[in-house]
Parts: C-alpha cells; structure tokens; sequence
C-alpha cells in the first residue's frame, strides 16, 4: 500500500507564532521603517474615526446608525498599531488551543 504524504503532520506541536515570527522578521529586514509607518497609518485611522464620531454625535447626526462606522475603523487601525505584538499574542493563544486539543485527542485515543 502506497502512503501519501500529508500536508499537515500528526503528532507535533501548532507553532502558528513561530512562523509569524520569521515572516515578520523577513519583512523587517526588507522593510526596517514598515513598523512606524503601519503605526502612524493605524494612528490616524483612529483618531479620524474618533474625531468623526464625536463630530457626528454634536451635530447629532448619525441617527440609528450606531456606532458601526467606529468599529470599521477601530479594528483595522488597532491591527495596523501593533503587527509585532497583536498577531503574536492572538497566533500564540491560537498555538495553546490548538495543543491542548491534540493532547486531548492524543490522550483519549490513547496514543
């Protein structure tokens, strides 16, 4: 019987943070300046969309619209502050779930 190979091996351990990791450091060296500039991108995105909220709300404008056009500027502007440390704290989180259930699995099946 042929065995196929597989994409994905099935003992061993997620390591999601450390390949961000070497993709964001190969970029840096490319990039070195790319952290402050995503940075101040982020930064302005929030602070327009603080400023246009507080705008919209003394004018009393936005009506039942919520506060949705905040929120889509909010996140992408976070995520573009903090690539060096947003996206490895989520993909480590990620790397913990994802061990524990191949424990689990490993565990109840008795390998």
């Amino acid at each position: 019987m042929n065995a196929v190979p597989m994409a994905v091996p099935m003992a061993g351990e997620v390591n999601l943070k450390g390949g961000w990791d070497r993709v964001w450091q190969a970029v840096l060296e490319g990039f070195p300046g790319l952290p402050q500039l995503l940075t101040i991108i982020g930064v302005v995105l929030v602070a327009f969309a603080l400023l246009k909220w507080a705008w919209d709300r003394r004018r009393g404008g936005g009506m039942g619209q919520g506060s949705q056009p905040l929120w889509g500027a909010l996140i992408p502007g976070a995520i573009l502050c903090a690539p060096g440390i947003l996206f490895p704290l989520l993909l480590g989180l990620l790397d913990w779930v994802a061990n524990i259930c191949i424990q689990l699995a490993k565990t109840a099946t008795g390998q």
